[in-house]
């Protein structure tokens, strides 16, 4: 009987415990459930300093002969002899066409065989005045006469010169176009000649820097067909802005004493405009466009804090910012994207 009541009892204890836990949840869901931890997010962090910068910009120019012209012809007329040799190197003065003159030396002749008998009756009368037995009214005829002719024979000498076509300058003449034979006539090309013992670079850059752009400032540039950089010095600077592109134009002038540049091909030109010393520059992109501007994103106590900043001049690579940082300051470049104001970060690379 004491057995069977000790049985009872146990039995009563664990019906009561199994009623007790059915009704509080179980004990372990009892309470309400704990906020659930929000795991930091991997960037890659910038530390701002003072920075001191060469600042840069960079444009595309063309390339220019030092010397340019089209060889033309004065007067019509047919070209009887072509000395020069296409694509060769020629002085100043030499002879590149000769046209015909054989009209011009005729005429020539004839008023030059006018010419002395024209002085031998000066000489004449001018003894005869001399001696009372002229007048003078015809000594003044006879003497305007021989200048009258030796004026025409100047003129046909200027006619004559200009059968001559000579280089105005040393340089490289290119393709002839004309051979001998032809009639060419005045204005026509015949050949062109160039100067490219030095090279002009003609580029633009935007009127925001007009106070910085001198003349004897150095570039530098590359072209597409070389891996060598030139440089050059800014030789002229356009006095105003070109108003469809508010940009200004300037030239430098390059030594080209190897032939290695071609005048008209593009180049690449960089311009150190200044040089920027305890300035604060971050990369560019931990930059985030907003409404009022830019923001950051900084690191302060293992969380993103949200930083409204302003912008000044950048680069390629970097910005500066005027306001907003101060040295010191981590700022957020990578995975911008994740990371909203107050989430919690891990900074897995300074730079």
């Amino acid at each position: 009987m004491k057995k069977y009541l000790i049985l009872s009892a146990v039995a009563i204890v664990v019906i009561a415990l199994i009623l007790l836990r059915i009704f509080t949840g179980g004990g372990a869901k009892s309470g309400p459930a704990g906020p659930v931890k929000q795991p930091a997010v991997p960037v890659e962090a910038y530390v701002v300093r003072d920075t001191s910068v060469v600042y840069q910009v960079a444009t595309i120019g063309s390339l220019r002969a030092n010397e340019n012209v089209d060889i033309v012809s004065e007067i019509s007329r047919k070209i009887v002899s072509i000395p020069l040799k296409e694509g060769s190197t020629v002085a100043k003065g030499d002879l590149l066409f000769k046209l015909d003159d054989s009209d011009i030396t005729a005429r020539i002749g004839k008023l030059t065989v006018e010419e002395k008998l024209a002085e031998t009756n000066e000489a004449r009368q001018k003894v005869q005045l001399a001696s009372g037995g002229l007048s003078q009214e015809k000594y003044d005829a006879t003497l305007s006469h021989l200048n009258l002719l030796r004026a025409e024979i100047a003129i046909l000498k200027v006619d004559l010169s200009k059968t001559e076509i000579r280089a105005p300058f040393a340089g490289r003449i290119g393709l002839r176009n004309f051979s001998e034979g032809a009639l060419v006539t005045p204005g026509t090309p015949l050949a062109r000649l160039q100067d490219v013992s030095r090279i002009k670079i003609d580029f633009s850059v935007p009127e925001r820097y007009a106070n910085d752009l001198r003349t004897g400032a150095a570039i530098s540039f590359t072209t597409d067909y070389s891996v060598k950089t030139y440089t050059g010095i800014i030789e002229a600077v356009e006095p105003d802005v070109e108003k469809a592109t508010r940009t200004i134009s300037l030239r430098a002038v390059c030594g080209n004493s190897d032939g290695s540049l071609v005048p008209g091909a593009s180049v690449k030109v960089s311009i150190d405009i200044r040089s920027l010393s305890k300035r604060l520059f971050i990369p560019s992109p931990a930059l985030i466009a907003s409404i009022r501007g830019y923001d950051v994103f900084l690191v302060q106590s293992g969380k993103a804090v949200l930083r409204p900043v302003k912008t000044g001049i950048r680069n390629r690579f970097s910005v500066e910012v005027t306001d907003g940082l101060a040295p010191g300051d981590t700022v957020v470049v990578t995975n911008l994207l994740r990371i909203k104001p107050d989430s919690p970060v891990k900074i897995v690379k300074f730079d």
